[in-house]
């Protein structure tokens, strides 16, 4: 479940606070926690028409082996941004330059919380809410974060994607159906079925010879397949179609190469990739519905945040909206 609710004035805010309410119920958190989801979401959202004037708010619930884990709030926003986090952070704190006010609260009554700004450049704000009083992962040894919105105008999104734990790997895909709408949406989604099912495969390669036939009679798609190995401190990478990926540290960047085609409706050659992994290794990914030119640069120390908080970041700086836009993010817990 998700829910985007676009802040702009007074009426936003409450609507933020009533969308947060419904999925603080849906997701089953405890009674007690409704309240400090309430006061998050709306002071979030206040600080957005306060300092921003206009941003979003992200409510979603985060799932595990089926089974709801938590509940995310992401504002995201392109305001002035804070130029001292550590000053804004204090509790009373609040400039009409920048977002401040509440965020030491905000902090306190989040499961866990997180926070990037760049002074002209926006800000992002990540809160989750679990029972446990601790960060959500969602898998056990790494922690995945992604951004997926339909084109403008369309209330399906034609990009999909998931993580699956095989062994000791983790296993990511990322599918954008051809075109928009419906039928992209069913194709992409078929592709996840398979991917989520009984199917046997070892390679990405492998799995994207499967996806081929399973995704006959679609639209088709195109697919980025990666299976992260990190006892064999190994990526490997299979990508048909117009997927962006790459493997990134704080000092290095592997783009990981797609080859031409459709899975489901022509398909060359496939030529796998590889890239070196360790325990501060970041995979990217996203569709084309970000724009091709999309960096790291300019977004200092980005990668040391959670990977939902990098996901939000990219996908406001780079998504556009006349396409389906989606990026996932993973690293190591």
């Amino acid at each position: 479940m998700e829910t985007t609710v676009i802040v702009d004035d007074a009426t936003g805010v409450a609507e933020a606070r009533r969308a947060a309410a419904k999925m603080a119920e849906w997701v089953g958190l405890p009674d007690k926690l409704h309240g400090e989801v309430a006061l998050v979401v709306s002071e979030a959202a206040s600080n957005i028409v306060k300092y921003a004037q206009r941003g979003e708010i992200l409510l979603r619930a985060t799932m595990y082996s089926g089974a709801v884990t938590s509940l995310e709030m992401l504002a995201v926003d392109k305001g002035p941004g804070i130029r001292n986090i550590d000053e804004a952070m204090r509790d009373g704190h609040s400039t009409g330059g920048s977002l401040g006010a509440g965020l030491g609260t905000m902090k306190r009554r989040a499961s866990f919380f997180d926070l990037y700004s760049l002074p002209e450049r926006g800000t992002a704000v990540l809160a989750q809410f679990s029972a446990g009083r601790t960060e959500s992962t969602t898998l056990p040894g790494f922690v995945v974060g992604a951004r997926a919105t339909p084109r403008a105008g369309q209330d399906m999104c034609g990009d999909a994607w998931a993580v699956s734990l095989r062994g000791d790997a983790l296993w990511v895909t990322i599918l954008d159906g051809l075109g928009h709408g419906p039928l992209a949406h069913q194709a992409s989604n078929q592709g996840l079925d398979y991917f989520r099912g009984p199917a046997v495969f070892d390679t990405p390669e492998a799995l994207a010879q499967q996806l081929h036939a399973a995704l006959k009679g679609t639209r088709g798609a195109v697919v980025g397949l990666a299976k992260i190995a990190p006892k064999e401190r190994l990526l490997r990478f299979t990508g048909i179609g117009n997927i962006l990926a790459g493997v990134f540290t704080a000092r290095t960047a592997t783009r990981l190469l797609s080859t031409d085609g459709t899975v489901g409706y022509m398909m060359q050659r496939v030529r796998p990739t590889q890239a070196d992994w360790n325990a501060k290794s970041v995979y990217i990914a996203s569709t084309d519905g970000l724009s091709t030119r999309w960096t790291l640069n300019g977004h200092p120390d980005l990668l040391e945040h959670h990977p939902s908080l990098i996901a939000a970041v990219l996908h406001r700086d780079f998504a556009r909206d006349t396409d389906d836009a989606t990026v996932v993010v993973v690293k190591e817990a």
